[in-house]
This record gives structure tokens, C-alpha cells and sequence, in this order.
């Protein structure tokens, strides 16, 4: 056969295939930190099945978690809540397949599984720490906290001295939040009686 009859065949580039994301599954990205592809300094959590990783807060953020960790302690044993309640600092939070969240606090109810992480429907209370973070706490955050059914959400603005109360969401969001100032204290709603002073929490 001449060599000008035999077929031609080309090298398919790379350009013939259209580039396509990979979103990850939770259980995908457990299995990234069980082999240590996850070890740089900060947070890792999955976001819509993206990678996102923070930086490790600084001391203002610190200081206020803290402070806000004894304060909720503090308040379910004196309140005696701590056979129904738990705070859980910086635990994961699986939203669906392909949501890891690791808010600073947040209050489950008890008992929690040892099997699985905790769900939207296991917990009572968010509570985030912003310093930088602010514009992505009032507003990605928000969406997925309320889209995970979660009751009440406090963003705890330490820059501003605000705490910003989300309550009762409804069709994936939660209505405008209450900005509560250093002069008041603060309730949560499955706990009424447990008051908290703004001024120790900013």
C-alpha cells in the first residue's frame, strides 16, 4: 500500500478535551488527610467539594474564642444543660456530600454519634469568630448554615464589637440579622435562660 493511502492518525492534544473541574466528596477529602496531603498550617474545609484552607487566626481571634468557649461551658453547667448540650470547638460539620465546615464553636445536642461527624440537624448553635473573615461569615457562611437547617447562627465581629444574631431560617436563608452591642446580653434559643454578656464575648 502506498504510504499516501494508509489512514491518517493523529495524536489527540490536549486541547481536544475541554478542561473539566473535579469536585471532591467528603469522603474523598478524608482520605487526602489520612495521606497527609492536608498538612499545612491553617483549616481545611470543603466547600461545595473545593479546597479552601485558611490561614491560623491571629490573637485577636483567638482571645475571643477562647472567652466565648468558657463562656458557653460556663453557661450549660450553670445552667444545667450539659447532659443535653456540647460545645464543640472547631469540630467538623458535614452540610450533604460535599460540605466539611469547621466553625469556631458550636453547640450539638447530645448524644452524638461516634460514627459520624455531626449534621445540621444534630446542632443548635454556629458561632464564628470574624476578624478578616467577616465578609465571607455574613455571607457564604450564612447561606450554608441556613440552607443546613441550623437554628441560630452568631457572628462574633471582633473588629467592630458586634455580634450579628441570625435566627429561624427559612427557604435556605435567614432573615436580617439583630446586631447586638457590648451594652447587652444575648440569649440563645435553646436556651433562654442562659444570658451572655456581649461585652465578655467581643
Amino acid at each position: 500500500m502506498a504510504d499516501d493511502a494508509r489512514p491518517t492518525l493523529r495524536r489527540q492534544e490536549a486541547t481536544d478535551f475541554p478542561a473539566r473541574e473535579k469536585r471532591l466528596t467528603v469522603a474523598e477529602f478524608d482520605r487526602m488527610a489520612e495521606a497527609g496531603l492536608l498538612n499545612e498550617p491553617g483549616k481545611h474545609e470543603l466547600w461545595d467539594g473545593r479546597i479552601m484552607m485558611t490561614p491560623p487566626p491571629g490573637a485577636p481571634h483567638i482571645d475571643a474564642e477562647s472567652r466565648i468557649n468558657e463562656l458557653l461551658v460556663l453557661g450549660l453547667a450553670e445552667a444545667g444543660l450539659r447532659a443535653e448540650f456540647r460545645v464543640a470547638p472547631g469540630g467538623g460539620l458535614q452540610i450533604g456530600d460535599s460540605d466539611l465546615r469547621q466553625p469556631d464553636l458550636m453547640i450539638a445536642r447530645l448524644p452524638l454519634s461516634r460514627e459520624r461527624r455531626p449534621t445540621g440537624e444534630d446542632v443548635v448553635l454556629v458561632v464564628e469568630v470574624a476578624h478578616s473573615s467577616l465578609p465571607d461569615d455574613l455571607g457564604e457562611k450564612r447561606g450554608k448554615y441556613a440552607a443546613a437547617g441550623i437554628p441560630e447562627y452568631w457572628v462574633v465581629d471582633v473588629q467592630h464589637a458586634i455580634v450579628h444574631v441570625f435566627r429561624n431560617p427559612n427557604a435556605g436563608d435567614y432573615p436580617p440579622a439583630e446586631q447586638v452591642k457590648p451594652d447587652a446580653s444575648l440569649s440563645p434559643l435553646f436556651a433562654p435562660a442562659l444570658m451572655l454578656a456581649v461585652a465578655d464575648m467581643v
